[in-house]
């Protein structure tokens, strides 16, 4: 694992594109944990004030930040389908195969690289969550909500997987990248038809029915951590906008399946495909 390891960095290190972008990617996590405190909005004459509505209070703050940060994954996918892209522009793949690597062992560097890339960036999250509750939050409870980092994990992950097997088919970066937007308009269209044919509001006016749609791939990863909910009841009662949630444990296990699924697809392609 550690030679396989060294053989992956030393790619990511050398190739100077790749290497700005994954710096940029961490700093950019960072950025947003700094900057968010400082963001006061102003609407209608109005300063918001996102910490005085509790929005770094525990557990809220975990939703909250997990779900912000969240956004970062399509940048990180941005890499992974570069670093893969290259092995095949550049001819490195065939070159490693010929110099005595397997197929096994190719792909074994490419998944802990990027397991180890995501993990990096749950515990910034986690240092991120930790330095801004213990300075703005009103009681300090790191462990409430710490379960929203295990549900970044897992959607980061997720997201990873399909970037990786979706490079690995085409090979080409401008394609993979290209496909992943055409997917989520695919799906947009594919859950607007079920809505239509199949949705039919309840007399109170409760949505009751559970779209099939939204575990498609890209759906079912955003559906794990989703939009943190609010309360105008509770903020004209005691001024704390943001409510507590919990992760939706059914969209993280179809993310696992997932996962799996193009893990094990990206290493069929390499296993088949000629040279």
């Amino acid at each position: 694992m550690n030679r396989l390891l060294r053989i992956e960095w030393n790619k990511f290190f050398y190739n100077k594109g790749t290497r700005i972008f994954l710096i940029l990617y961490f700093i950019l996590i960072g950025l947003m944990g700094a900057v968010l405190p400082n963001i006061k909005p102003q609407i209608n004459g109005i300063q918001v004030n996102f910490i005085e509505m509790g929005a770094l209070n525990f557990p809220v703050i975990w939703h909250n930040i997990t779900w912000l940060i969240g956004f970062g994954k399509l940048f990180l996918a941005v890499i992974v389908i570069n670093n893969i892209s290259n092995e095949y522009s550049f001819g490195t793949f065939k070159q490693n195969t010929i110099d005595g690597l397997s197929r096994l062992e190719f792909f074994s560097s490419k998944l802990y690289m990027n397991v180890l890339f995501v993990f990096a960036s749950t515990l910034l999250v986690f240092g991120i969550v930790f330095g801004l509750g213990a300075t703005f939050a009103e009681v300090f409870e790191p462990f409430s909500g710490i379960e929203f980092l295990l549900g970044y994990f897992v959607e980061i992950l997720a997201f990873v997987a399909l970037a990786m097997f979706l490079a690995f088919l085409f090979k080409k970066s401008t394609f993979a990248i290209l496909i992943i937007f055409v997917l989520y308009i695919v799906e947009l269209i594919l859950k607007g038809i079920e809505a239509f044919f199949f949705f039919k509001p309840s007399i109170d006016g409760e949505e009751k029915y559970t779209f099939i749609t939204s575990y498609l791939p890209l759906a079912a990863n955003g559906n794990i951590i989703d939009y943190p909910p609010v309360s105008l009841t509770q903020y004209l009662t005691s001024g704390k906008l943001f409510t507590s949630s919990a992760v939706h444990w059914e969209y993280l296990s179809i993310n696992i399946f997932y996962i799996l699924a193009f893990f094990g697809l990206s290493y069929i392609l390499i296993k088949k495909r000629d040279l």
